[in-house]
């Protein structure tokens, strides 16, 4: 069965999404007829600020794909906060979590992950400077990274993470007071109610910016019938693969349908995960049936989501896989 694909048209900046855009186009051209619009396939872009609800269609087996989704504010800024409020940063790591940013101090590209790792690179040159240990006071401490210089300085190295007010994430005032001991300061809105943390300019495109663009970005709504008859239904960023999806998400919800009322989703599963391939927890999404959506807990990120299921019939069996169906992945980013 050939792949249903929503493909978005604007063309951001950078080959490999050059090179995906251009592939996904000529599949949809032989889906598509030149002079017959196929509503099986579409295109949408999320901006910064958007809502809609897009679907795709699988009809040799009858089924139906929705993505339906609210960007713009994040759950947790819907949150009243007072100015001169005091922040926890513990509360400030949660809220952050799985998001990254980066910024350059000479030769290093610096780049950290909250609750995951820290890492500086140069082209293929990358060494892992420390993992989200714990907060003390207002700064996040990052332990064991990779030794120093073996065997005659085996110390690991880490890393002090302090916060600053800024109208974008980005990291600046990287440094290194002693070998393989760093310091650098991580650039976020989140605490800018809290007067008594510094704040600071961010530079976008230079040293601490952050590596999202014009807030305009690419998703892809795709179908698929598996090898075995399994239905894929995924939603995900093109972003996955690079820098992953700087959206923030009010909410969010991918179903997989039946088209006929005799047919159902039997045996569903389902997935998600933010920038990063971080997966959301249990408390971040909310399953119903053949539906995932926000959980009570959801963040506001989202770089991937994922409903399958096999099509019953109305005697409770699934139907076969059709005689057309070849291998196929679920998708390019999962």
């Amino acid at each position: 069965t050939t792949p249903i694909v929503i493909i978005a048209m604007v063309e951001p900046p950078g080959s490999m999404k050059s090179m995906l855009r251009l592939l996904l186009l000529l599949q949809a051209m032989v889906v598509g007829r030149a002079h017959n619009v196929d509503p099986s396939v579409a295109s949408f872009l999320i901006t910064g600020e958007s809502r809609d609800t897009v679907s795709v269609s699988l009809p040799m087996r009858r089924a139906k794909c929705t993505f339906d989704y609210v960007a713009g504010q994040p759950v947790h800024e819907k949150k009243q906060v007072k100015e001169g409020s005091q922040i926890k940063v513990e509360d400030v790591v949660q809220r952050l979590s799985g998001q990254c940013a980066s910024g350059q101090s000479g030769y290093w590209t610096y780049e950290v992950c909250i609750g995951g790792n820290i890492r500086q690179y140069h082209g293929a040159d990358s060494y892992m400077l420390g993992r989200y240990n714990r907060v003390e006071g207002k700064i996040l401490k990052f332990d064991n990274g990779l030794p120093c210089d073996p065997p005659s300085n085996p110390m690991e190295r880490k890393v002090d993470v302090s916060l600053a007010c800024s109208d974008n994430m980005g990291l600046q005032l990287i440094s290194e007071p002693s070998t393989c001991v760093y310091t650098m300061t991580l650039l976020t809105p989140e605490v800018c109610a809290d007067s008594s943390f510094p704040k600071l300019m961010s530079s976008p495109g230079g040293a601490g910016g952050p590596k999202s663009d014009d807030g305009h970005e690419d998703w892809i709504l795709q179908v698929r019938e598996m090898e075995n008859g399994e239905v894929v239904c995924t939603a995900f960023s093109t972003e996955q693969k690079l820098a992953g999806s700087r959206l923030s998400f009010s909410s969010f919800s991918l179903k997989l349908d039946a088209d006929e009322d005799e047919r159902k989703v039997a045996n569903p599963t389902m997935k998600a995960r933010a920038m990063g391939r971080v997966p959301l927890s249990s408390s971040e999404v909310s399953t119903e049936r053949s539906m995932i959506s926000h959980g009570k807990d959801f963040n506001g990120k989202l770089g991937y989501v994922e409903v399958a299921g096999t099509l019953s019939t109305a005697g409770g069996g699934a139907p076969e896989a059709s005689a057309s169906t070849g291998t196929a992945a679920r998708g390019w980013f999962t």
